[in-house]
């Protein structure tokens, strides 16, 4: 039977509720926002199976130093419309591309109607579109890991994309090794509560009147890829904004450390031995490292980590340009170490249980009124081309 002794062990991945056959585990919300399992006893016949599948687990008895990739390189897409509506360059769009060319069916992060992250599969490239793009909150994989297990049972090619925890997770759950399932994760910073990213989304609603429909967290319509994100705001009104001056934007929340999920903060996948068959990630600073690639339109990093990754790209080199880079190059972050929790945290979300969201989103993310001036000049400035972020 799984114990879960703290909440560092777990990772939400919702493996462990799916294999039990028997209905005694289920998902259940905590104070912060996050999922757990809940084990009824009464229905528990102690056969092991979840303990099998849970990767948190499973990476506790591996040794994590050992890398495990065959090649990596610097990509980009070389479609530029697939270029301006990814996240970095484009990799996902390339690998969904062939998934559906070929019949198959792509799993990946999607906002729901309330705008709630979750794990949806399409087979239409068109409904790729709504997994472009970074999504800051965790999703909810619960549906989607049957969906899957039942499609590559068929014969169907599947490629599913998430956090390397999520594709562990999902691995684990089905067991059995199935060479038509494609697998991708994205080199991870942690990730936030769902609870706070809700209340952030009935904080934008109320702010603009209006109800959110799409939040584009990497928008490279205004000042291209870069370090400063810009944050695009879709209404269902029809109404469009680029860094909305009404409101904070989520990445001050998301990069606080405050909202993290606490098994981030021991991730067991920040290092070079990954469960997917590739990996993708922001190829930062190719300025400085390859100026030779650099383009401000975005750049991704691939690692490649298994023979199926290595023949899916080599029959992608039509559509991905792609550049070895050196272990160094590729290095960031969080590839080298978990992310650090900030200590206020345990004040932080006291102040949460107690006070509400609209009170912690002042304490702690508030601009100075000094700030808000400065940032109102900056984007007059900007308008007007006279100031660029760097």
């Amino acid at each position: 039977m799984l114990e879960l002794l703290r909440p560092e062990d777990c990772c939400g991945c919702t493996a462990c509720a799916n294999i039990c056959g028997h209905g005694a585990i289920t998902m259940e919300v905590d104070q912060k926002g996050f999922q757990y399992p809940k084990i009824n006893e009464s229905l528990c016949t102690d056969c092991g199976l979840c303990d099998r599948v849970c990767p948190i687990i499973g990476r506790k008895c591996m040794n994590l130093n050992q890398k495990n990739y065959k090649m990596i390189y610097a990509g980009r897409i070389k479609d530029d419309k697939a270029l301006l509506e990814s996240a970095s360059g484009g990799a996902f769009w390339a690998l969904a591309s062939y998934v559906i060319s070929d019949g198959g069916i792509v799993f990946g992060a999607t906002y729901d109607y309330d705008m709630r992250v979750v794990h949806r599969g399409t087979d239409t490239l068109e409904g790729c579109r709504a997994f472009q793009g970074s999504k800051y909150s965790q999703s909810d994989t619960f549906q989607a890991f049957r969906e899957i297990r039942s499609i590559v049972r068929s014969g169907r090619k599947v490629l599913f994309t998430g956090t390397p925890c999520q594709v562990d997770g999902l691995l684990r759950f089905l067991i059995k090794k199935y060479d038509n399932l494609l697998t991708m994760d994205v080199v991870c910073h942690a990730v936030p509560s769902p609870k706070i990213f809700a209340d952030y989304i009935s904080y934008v609603n109320n702010r603009h009147k209006s109800r959110l429909s799409n939040l584009t967290m990497r928008d490279k319509t205004r000042h291209g890829w870069g370090h400063p994100y810009s944050y695009r705001y879709d209404f269902s009104d029809g109404k469009s904004l680029v860094d909305s001056c009404k409101v904070i934007d989520w990445g001050r929340i998301y990069f606080s450390r405050l909202v993290n999920r606490p098994c981030c903060h021991e991730c067991k996948y920040t290092n070079l031995n990954r469960p997917s068959d590739i990996s993708v990630a922001d190829f930062w600073d190719d300025r400085n490292l390859r100026p030779d690639l650099y383009s401000n339109k975005g750049t991704s990093l691939l690692i490649v980590n298994t023979s199926v990754g290595a023949s899916v790209l080599k029959l992608l080199s039509d559509k991905l340009q792609l550049l070895p880079v050196t272990e160094k190059e590729a290095m960031q972050p969080s590839l080298d170490c978990p992310t650090i929790d900030d200590h206020r945290s345990v004040i932080f979300w006291n102040d949460y249980a107690i006070y509400g969201f609209n009170y912690i989103l002042k304490k702690y993310f508030d601009d100075t009124p000094y700030q808000k001036c400065k940032n109102i000049l900056k984007k007059i400035l900007s308008y007007f081309g006279i100031w660029h972020p760097k």
